[in-house]
C-alpha cells in the first residue's frame, strides 16, 4: 500500500509542478525573510538591550515564523485534498484558501511553538541542570512524550484538510489515527525525514512544505478506507481482525484511476496507460 502512496504523491506534485513550485517558493522566503528581519532587529538592537529583550526579539520572530507557515501549509493542505482525490487545482485556489484557514493557522502555529518551547525548557533543566538520575528519567519520559506528539500532530494538516473538523476535534483525531495506527504513522514520520533533506539539497522548491503536504494527504486519504472497511463489516471486532485489511481490494479503483505510470511518462504524459 505505501508504494502506491509514495508514486501517487511523487506523480501528484509532479502533475501540480507549478502550483507546488511556487507555494513551496513563497513559503521558503517568506520563513527566510521573517527569520532575517528578527535577526536583523536583534543586530541593531538586542546587543544593547537591557534584561530578556534579546530573547524576547528571537522567541518573537521564531513564533511569528511558525504561525505564518502553518497558515500556509493549512491553506495548501485544501489543495492537496482535492489533489490526493484526484481533482484539479490552480494556484489561484491556494490564496483563496488562506482566509478560511487563518484562525486554525494560528491556533496550531501558537501550539507547535508553545510545545517546542516547553520541552527545549525541560530538556534544558531535567537533562542539563539536574544531571541526576531522577531528572534523566523525567527526562526520557518527556522525550517519549513528545515522540507521540510529534507522530500524532503530522496528521492535522490532513485531517483538517480531508474532513474540515473544529481545531480541538482534529487534535483529538490526531491522537486516534496515531494510537489506532501506530506504525503506519511511524512509517510516514520516516518518509517524510528523508524528504527533509532532499527538499533542502533542491533549495526547497521540491518535494519541499507542498510535496510533504501532499504526501500525508494522500496517506491519510487511503488510510482511511480502512474505517469504512470496519463500519461495513461490524463482524470484525478483535484487534486481530482489524489488522487483515485487504488493502489491495480498498485501493483498486484508486490504482485503476491512477494508471501504470513510469517515470518515462513524466515526460512522454501521452504515453501514460490508463488500462
Amino acid at each position: 500500500m505505501y508504494g502506491f502512496i509514495i508514486k501517487k504523491s511523487f506523480f501528484d506534485d509532479w502533475d501540480n509542478l507549478l502550483t507546488v513550485f511556487v507555494v513551496n517558493l513563497i513559503c521558503t522566503m517568506t520563513a527566510l525573510g521573517l527569520l532575517f528581519t528578527g535577526t536583523k532587529i536583534f543586530s541593531l538592537y538586542g546587543e544593547t538591550a537591557q534584561s530578556n529583550w534579546p530573547l524576547l526579539i528571537i522567541g518573537f520572530t521564531i513564533i511569528l515564523t511558525v504561525v505564518v507557515l502553518s497558515i500556509f501549509c493549512l491553506a495548501f493542505g485544501e489543495l492537496a485534498a482535492k489533489i490526493a482525490n484526484f481533482d484539479g487545482v490552480s494556484l489561484g485556489s491556494f490564496f483563496k484558501a488562506i482566509p478560511s484557514v487563518l484562525k486554525d493557522g494560528v491556533l496550531f502555529g501558537l501550539l507547535i511553538s508553545g510545545i517546542g518551547i516547553v520541552s527545549l525548557y525541560c530538556f534544558d533543566f531535567y537533562f542539563l541542570q539536574m544531571q541526576s538520575l531522577i531528572g534523566f528519567a523525567v527526562g526520557m519520559i518527556l522525550f517519549w512524550i513528545d515522540v507521540v506528539i510529534v507522530l500524532s500532530l503530522q496528521w492535522y494538516i490532513p485531517i483538517r484538510s480531508l474532513m474540515h473538523n473544529n481545531f480541538k476535534k482534529c487534535l483529538k483525531k490526531c491522537l486516534l489515527i496515531f494510537f489506532d495506527n501506530t506504525g503506519f504513522s511511524i512509517l510516514v514520520f520516516i518518509h517524510t525525514i528523508i524528504m527533509i533533506p532532499l527538499s533542502v539539497f533542491l533549495l526547497g522548491f521540491f518535494p519541499g512544505f507542498a510535496g510533504i503536504i501532499v504526501n500525508k494527504a494522500n496517506a491519510l486519504r487511503l488510510r482511511l478506507y480502512k474505517y469504512d472497511y470496519l463500519e461495513a463489516h461490524p463482524e470484525l471486532n478483535n484487534k486481530k481482525d482489524r489488522k487483515n485489511i485487504p488493502w489491495d481490494e480498498l485501493i483498486y479503483e484508486d490504482k485503476e484511476t491512477f494508471g501504470h505510470r513510469t517515470l518515462k511518462s513524466l515526460f512522454q504524459p501521452w504515453k501514460i496507460d490508463n488500462n
